[in-house]
């Protein structure tokens, strides 16, 4: 009992602290905006320009949560950005996280992440600490997102990039080694990050169709990467040490084939918005990488006419998927250099694949744990303390299941002097008062009369 209330004690102790953290969201089942959802109406394009239209249902209430956390594209000229909802901060969750809204009930946060001008500077010091304060604000959102919104539901983790370096981090040092909430993870899709064999002790790479638990990462080229690949290797990375990860020379990078994984044959079915990007770094970027507007339609989304393939391949010492133009499917520019390779389109490029995969590995997560029979709690003790005898009276207070019914007895020298049931609280607690004429002692006992 002793033990209970120092633990309640400690948790009112911190609660305070809880309720002012200054956690903001960008998507959220109910905001208004909300990026994360929309008209998901799309052209499907063949490569020979042939097309059809049709509108994937978007579940009201889905059985799965997608905790997003978006990459690098903030304008602003700090080293890191603030919490303003910026329209390429919009743009991005458009892109990115909006297709998975067929899947799951979308969480983003907002957090300080190193802005685009940040990871140029950091890329020339070496300087990691920006990451730190950025994943601060992601893991603050993380445990809120436990604590106020979970309800012990399956969940996907969805990040690029930058995003996809603070989910590295997150599963390491808080999914990984907590087996209550790593069994609620359906999967973690985490490119263009250069995650390693090494970063995750309990979570493995998703090898088969439908597996859950596992996590989806790669690095697109369509060229052999360069001695200085900032991709599919980490010792090249010039922030790869950030947030304490596993880098270094030797050491393998993941590969995850989406085509693999969602049974399409090395056929890529990517999937983009027809809105515009907001303007600034990336949509500038994006243009040099297409060559031209990035692809458009009437619809609010669209598979492009350009089709794509894809395999895990090792080149130059970088374990990346190398991509391949189906027929005459335009080429594709690195960008903004060949150290980047086609990294903007990491996400979009498969996003067909990745939400059909998510699809099937939240049925088997489903499956798996319907299949369980449910835990029984463990019964809650039945506790009586006697108070000191004062006045005439003597009370006694009575910990138990909530809203149990507690007969107490209370005797005098073995004989029952007085009795009272006391129906329990929702929190397990209820309290008798007895009057007596004589002096003690006196002892109490108690009894379950029904739970």
């Amino acid at each position: 009992m002793l033990r209970w209330v120092l633990l309640a004690s400690l948790c009112l102790a911190l609660a305070p602290a809880a309720a002012h953290a200054d956690v903001q969201w960008l998507c959220r089942p109910g905001a208004d905006p909300n990026p994360c959802m929309g008209d998901q109406t799309t052209t499907y394009y063949a490569p020979d320009g042939t097309s059809t239209v049709s509108r994937p249902d978007v579940p009201a209430d889905p059985p799965v949560d997608c905790f997003y956390v978006y990459p690098t594209v903030s304008n602003q000229p700090t080293q890191n950005a603030d919490k303003s909802p910026d329209p390429e901060i919009r743009s991005i969750a458009l892109y990115q996280a909006q297709r998975f809204s067929t899947r799951c009930r979308v969480y983003a946060p907002l957090y300080r992440e190193v802005t685009a001008a940040g990871v140029s500077q950091a890329s020339q010091t070496h300087d990691t600490k920006p990451y730190e304060v950025a994943y601060g604000d992601v893991e603050e959102a993380w445990l809120q997102y436990l604590r106020e919104d979970n309800q012990r539901r399956p969940f996907v983790l969805i990040g690029h990039s930058q995003g996809s370096r603070m989910l590295r981090a997150l599963i390491r040092r808080k999914i990984d080694p907590d087996p209550a909430v790593r069994d609620r993870l359906v999967t973690a899709i985490i490119p263009g990050a250069n995650a390693t064999v090494a970063d995750f002790a309990n979570v493995p790479p998703c090898a088969t169709p439908g597996q859950s638990g596992c996590v989806i990462s790669y690095s697109t080229f369509n060229e052999t990467p360069p001695d200085n690949s900032r991709f599919g290797r980490t010792d090249t990375d010039p922030v790869g040490t950030a947030l304490g990860l596993p880098a270094g020379k030797g050491l393998e990078v993941l590969c995850t084939d989406p085509t693999a994984l969602s049974g399409t044959g090395g056929l890529l079915h990517s999937l983009v918005p027809s809105e515009p990007f907001a303007p600034g770094v990336i949509a500038a970027l994006l243009v040099r990488m297409y060559g031209g507007p990035p692809p458009s339609a009437d619809t609010p989304w669209l598979e492009p006419k350009d089709h794509y393939t894809a395999r895990c391949e090792h080149a130059n010492n970088a374990h990346v998927l190398m991509l391949a133009p189906v027929g005459d499917a335009r080429h594709l520019n690195p960008s903004p250099d060949d150290t980047w390779g086609t990294h903007l389109v990491d996400l979009n490029i498969a996003m067909g694949n990745l939400v059909t995969n998510v699809g099937a590995q939240a049925e088997t997560w489903l499956a798996a744990h319907a299949a369980k029979p449910a835990a029984t709690p463990a019964p809650t003790p039945l506790r009586l303390t006697l108070g000191a005898h004062r006045r005439g009276r003597i009370r006694a207070s009575v910990t138990g299941p909530p809203r149990g019914t507690v007969r107490v007895l209370l005797r005098r020298r073995g004989r029952i002097v007085a009795r009272r049931d006391v129906r329990l609280s929702a929190a397990g607690r209820g309290r008798a008062t007895f009057r007596v004429r004589r002096r003690g002692p006196y002892r109490a006992t108690a009894r379950l009369l029904a739970p």
